[in-house]
């Protein structure tokens, strides 16, 4: 079953358009086998699933659903489903190998591309898919980047039941245990009851999984959080109301940042009560919670169920209860005054315990009710049930923020840590619009604008939007100090400037650009009127028309003669910033402008790559339109000009099946042709690229060294113009 059969969920809204991402040889993983041992594991003090029976209302058997493979395998349409008959999973459970395919940087001619892209894609098969929503979720591994050599043993069960919704065309449903309420120790780990910028960034991330779901797999996928608070606050000391509080926060910020996919699940939703539609109060809330906890306990722990033999033999428990102690010592930190070592000790492994036994029927309450669900967790485990993964993508050791305070550098880039060992020489505490402290920004200049109040929002996962603290307040950007924002883009792009005046005035929208820099004029002059030419000549550019445009970097063809070496060689005439203003913006979801983040880019490579595998790559383009000036031994990673950090330079394979205009054709010219594909995910990854809509009067300044961009398709008609200035 998707969701408890007592919930009756609102379906979502229709998906935003979105990149057209064909089918491509798998590059970084191939099933094989996976482990078919009992899970050992209690992580999050959890049991194993038992088996679904998700499937018994598709009426399919085995035999009729292996003739319904083989069809579609086959791309038949056109299927019957028999009555009352049972679908079963066609992946077996057995052993996997997650080994690299090829040697970096070594040219593979042994392996077979069975898609280079010069033609449409073959329809995917049921199989296909499957293995495209797995691979998405193996992105999201908290071990992926650390730990090579470890099996996912999961894997071939998650095969299983992502083929369930698949074959019957459903959303992908996942489930979290987590947000239960903010530490207790309100004076050195977190900054108050409620969530802040943390459980922000996490909603986005979670809401960005299934974002990602939803571009291999168009029906998408769904994340229900099951806070397990009221298991765990009272042995804690964090009162029903505090927990209560702290959940519908968390689900005011969901709507209020547009996690349309990420649902919210009760203890009440577990025991067969309170549909979705007609949400509990808080008075009822507060009568019933130890109730709930109560039933739950008896409903689901296991009969005889022994928490210190399952800390002796069980990996995945002995991982939780290690992380229960550790957690405890700075929780419950302000308590127990006056106990010696040895009590503190003592009361810790207690309460630890006792957690392990409460999450342990917690656990078991999950599998029952949502047993066809993708378990994740936030906890390191064994995985052979589940995937572990970081809730918050974070620098450094792996954190929650209701354990941790969120800090940002000035590029953007999160750590977590307790609140009280953030320097305040470094790191200023930001409060959100309510006065409450949200998170801690790096020190800097670069925030100072004098004459003023402006506040400045980091957006998931890249890009700050700078406008007025108070809404009311009409700030004209003819005030603007264009160096700060230049310097900000360079740190973390894109700038966007929202809800300032005088943003579509044309003499001062070019007037701002020569503050910025040294504008670089083109043939038709300093200014561009990006939009629709309704010019059908295949000459023409597709940034002039409503097409979707490959990821690439600005002035990759605006093409000059220079003596490099002592020889005559063409070269790109590359401006080093994009300069925007809206006239008249898409509607949402439509005409969508993608930015990728090299910084991110190569945070997010999926282990074993790194970045010392693409710095000696070097890449050919031909284009239509320039066949005479085929370019040849590229840099893919070049330094920065002003940081000096690695930057992607690329632009993607784009054919004549894609558009009426021109195309081009990318080779890896001294490695492996797979890097094509790899780059294409990543460019295109939830976790490094910014999915923007513009709204009328943005202002955006983005890096054209540090980011790659592209935009999506637009619908004829709409009018969608933005003016565009280089500068350098």
């Amino acid at each position: 079953m998707s969701t408890p059969a007592v919930l009756s969920l609102t379906p979502l809204p229709e998906s935003v358009d979105r990149p057209v991402l064909p089918k491509v040889p798998e590059i970084s993983a191939r099933l094989v086998e996976s482990d078919t041992s009992e899970d050992d594991s209690v992580s999050d003090a959890e049991t194993s699933s038992p088996p679904s029976t998700a499937g018994s209302d598709s009426g399919l058997s085995d035999k009729h659903l292996s003739a319904v493979r083989k069809k579609l395998a086959k791309g038949i349409e056109g299927i019957s489903t028999p009555a009352n008959e049972e679908l079963e999973p066609s992946y077996p459970a057995a052993p996997q190998d997650d080994t690299k395919p090829a040697e970096v940087n070594k040219p593979v001619e042994d392996v077979v591309v069975a898609y280079d892209g010069k033609k449409p894609p073959t329809p995917r098969t049921v199989a296909d898919i499957c293995e495209d929503i797995v691979r998405v979720l193996a992105r999201y591994r908290l071990v992926h980047q650390n730990d090579t050599s470890r099996k996912w043993g999961a894997k071939a069960k998650f095969l299983a039941q992502v083929e369930r919704y698949v074959v019957r065309g459903e959303a992908v449903s996942m489930s979290l245990p987590a947000f239960p309420f903010r530490s207790p120790n309100k004076v050195t780990k977190v900054l108050g009851a409620l969530p802040g910028k943390g459980e922000e960034v996490a909603l986005s991330h979670l809401e960005g999984l299934c974002l990602a779901i939803g571009d291999v797999y168009e029906p998408g996928a769904n994340i229900y959080i099951v806070s397990d608070g009221l298991m765990y606050n009272d042995i804690l000391g964090v009162s029903d109301l505090e927990v209560w509080q702290y959940g519908q926060a968390l689900r005011q910020m969901a709507k209020d940042n547009g996690c349309d996919h990420v649902q919210f699940l009760r203890l009440v939703n577990l025991l067969g009560g309170e549909r979705s539609d007609e949400p509990i109060n808080e008075e009822e809330y507060l009568k019933a919670a130890p109730l709930f906890r109560d039933e739950l306990l008896t409903r689901y722990l296991p009969e005889g169920f022994d928490a210190d033999e399952h800390i002796a033999k069980e990996a995945d428990t002995t991982l939780t209860y290690r992380g229960y102690i550790k957690f405890l010592e700075t929780d419950l930190a302000n308590q127990g005054e006056g106990e010696t070592k040895a009590q503190l000790k003592k009361r810790y492994e207690a309460t630890a315990k006792m957690m392990i036994v409460r999450g342990k029927a917690f656990a078991t309450s999950i599998a029952q009710n949502l047993a066809d669900h993708i378990r994740l967790s936030i906890h390191a485990s064994t995985e052979k049930n589940k995937l572990s993964m970081a809730i918050v993508p974070q620098l450094g050791r792996s954190s929650t923020p209701w354990h941790a305070a969120l800090v940002r550098a000035v590029d953007g880039s999160i750590t977590m840590s307790h609140a009280a060992s953030v320097p305040a020489l470094t790191h200023e505490l930001i409060f959100d619009r309510e006065g409450r402290p949200s998170y801690f920004r790096e020190r800097s200049d670069l925030f100072n604008w004098p004459g003023m109040d402006v506040e400045f929002n980091y957006i998931y996962p890249t890009g700050i939007v700078i406008s007025p603290r108070d809404p009311n307040t009409r700030y004209s950007f003819h005030n603007v100090h264009m160096r700060k924002v230049r310097a900000l883009s360079e740190a973390c792009s894109p700038v966007i400037l929202r809800g300032f005046t005088d943003t579509t005035d044309q003499h001062i929208f070019e007037a701002k650009a020569y503050d910025a820099g040294t504008v670089q004029p083109w043939t038709f002059g300093i200014r561009q009127s990006v939009k629709d030419a309704m010019n059908p000549d295949p000459k023409a550019s597709t940034v002039t028309s409503t097409e979707a445009m490959p990821m690439h970097y600005d002035g990759f063809f605006f093409l000059k003669k220079e003596i490099v070496d002592g020889v005559e060689k063409t070269v790109s005439k590359v401006p080093r910033f994009q300069y925007f203003t809206a006239i008249t913006p898409s509607p949402p979801g439509d005409g969508m402008t993608l930015f990728a983040s090299s910084q991110l880019f190569f945070q997010h490579l999926p282990a074993p790559y790194t970045l010392a595998d693409f710095e000696p790559l070097k890449w050919d383009c031909k284009h239509s339109s320039n066949w005479a000036n085929h370019m040849t031994d590229l840099p893919l990673v070049v330094p920065h000009p002003t940081n000096r950090k690695p930057c992607i330079r690329w632009h993607e394979p784009w054919y004549q099946w894609q558009t009426q205009f021109s195309t081009n054709e990318i080779r890896i010219s001294n490695g492996g042709q797979e890097y094509k594909e790899l780059i294409r995910e990543m460019l295109y990854d939830r976790r490094v690229c910014l999915y923007f809509n513009f709204e009328k009067g943005d202002i955006l300044v983005a890096d054209n060294v540090s980011m790659m961009h592209t935009r999506t398709a637009f619908t004829p008609g709409t009018g969608r113009e933005l003016w565009r200035i280089h500068f350098n």
